[in-house]
């Protein structure tokens, strides 16, 4: 049996799914898990989700019974195999942004425009009204919009592919460690088509918040529903759930302070 210290408080596979996603040290990984029950034995469903996140064999022996102690070899095994998917990611990265840029349009229902185009999407017909939105997670997890009323929430609509979408990444990630803690929210709209890519970039960015994947490319089912024929796409809401910024791009900061201020 574990130690006393597992009396602590226990850890869910969602908790391991953000440590997984947001690069976390392998060996602290570990270590935490072997700390801390979880709540309950792993699901099927769970199981798929931790191993998407490129979850070792050994760490998911771990998880399946905490009872396992991990030798110094299979730490360090894990650890190494964990660098190894942050080349791999990398490489990825560098190979979709080359095929972006050599993509001079993606046909695709709706005629969709270059990504990075501010002027290609219509969103008068939703720009200050309430947003209707839900679904299940990459992660696992329920996301509904109107159960965010209180928080300013951003709509990113984004891809791996798509260079532009890319550079805003950063810009994105810091308003959210920025802002997060005052009640900011981020829902991540995918359309990627292959979702290993997409999980994989995620992690490596540190986009711990929730993402849409239905692997449909422009077809994805939610952005099409809003029109949305450029990418990235940012929508930011009010605390009533209003579409108030329906352009977030240019000082985004900025304008998440002033939602938050209301």
């Amino acid at each position: 049996m574990l130690p006393a210290v597992c009396s602590a408080a226990p850890m869910s596979c969602k908790e391991i799914a953000m440590l997984l996603r947001n690069g976390e040290d392998p060996q602290f990984l570990i270590a935490e898990t072997m700390r801390r029950k979880l709540l309950k034995p792993l699901s099927p469903e769970e199981e798929s989700s931790l191993l998407a996140l490129h979850a070792t064999p050994a760490l998911m022996s771990l998880l399946r019974d905490p009872a396992n102690v991990l030798t110094a070899q299979a730490a360090a095994a894990y650890a190494a195999q964990a660098e190894r998917q942050k080349a791999l990611a990398l490489q990825a990265q560098a190979q979709e942004e080359q095929r972006a840029r050599q993509a001079a349009a993606v046909p695709a229902r709706g005629n969709p425009a270059k990504p990075g185009d501010p002027a290609a999407n219509s969103v008068n017909e939703f720009a200050g009204k309430p947003l209707s939105l839900n679904f299940v997670a990459t992660d696992g997890s329920t996301v509904d919009v109107a159960q965010m009323r209180g928080k300013v929430v951003l709509i990113d609509f984004w891809a791996t592919w798509c260079g532009p979408c890319m550079k805003e990444v950063p810009n994105v990630v810091a308003a959210y460690q920025k802002y997060h803690d005052r009640g900011f929210e981020i829902i991540g709209i995918s359309l990627d088509q292959k979702k290993a890519t997409m999980l994989r970039m995620t992690a490596l960015k540190g986009m711990t918040w929730p993402q849409y994947f239905d692997g449909k490319g422009w077809d994805n089912a939610i952005s099409s529903g809003f029109h949305i024929k450029s990418i990235p796409t940012m929508w930011l809401l009010n605390k009533k759930g209003i579409i108030a910024i329906p352009n977030a791009r240019a000082d985004l900061q900025g304008q998440i302070e002033r939602l938050l201020a209301e």
